[in-house]
């Protein structure tokens, strides 16, 4: 899980995930672009990105987003006495 917020307006290039992502806004408005549209996610709205499929976003300064990623998302390092 993230919590994001956005200092200034910006955009993310279109990539491809191999898990489901799920999107809260919690205050502002996501851009999502995904299959050619459009899709403004405002203040408590929600999105559902199914695996595979390839989306991007933009961004307006002061947005803060929650987002939960299904499956392995990230590797920690592990300490040599911790189980893994």
């Amino acid at each position: 899980m993230v919590f994001w917020t956005c200092d200034e307006t910006t955009s993310s290039t279109e990539h491809v995930d191999e898990f489901d992502e799920y999107m809260l806004v919690v205050q502002g408005c996501y851009m999502l672009l995904t299959d050619g549209r459009r899709i403004p996610v405002k203040a408590g709205e929600e999105y559902q990105i199914p695996r595979d499929v390839a989306h991007g976003g933009e961004v307006v300064a002061g947005t803060r987003t929650i987002h939960a990623f299904g499956g392995h998302r990230a590797d920690r390092g592990c300490r040599s006495d911790a189980a893994c």
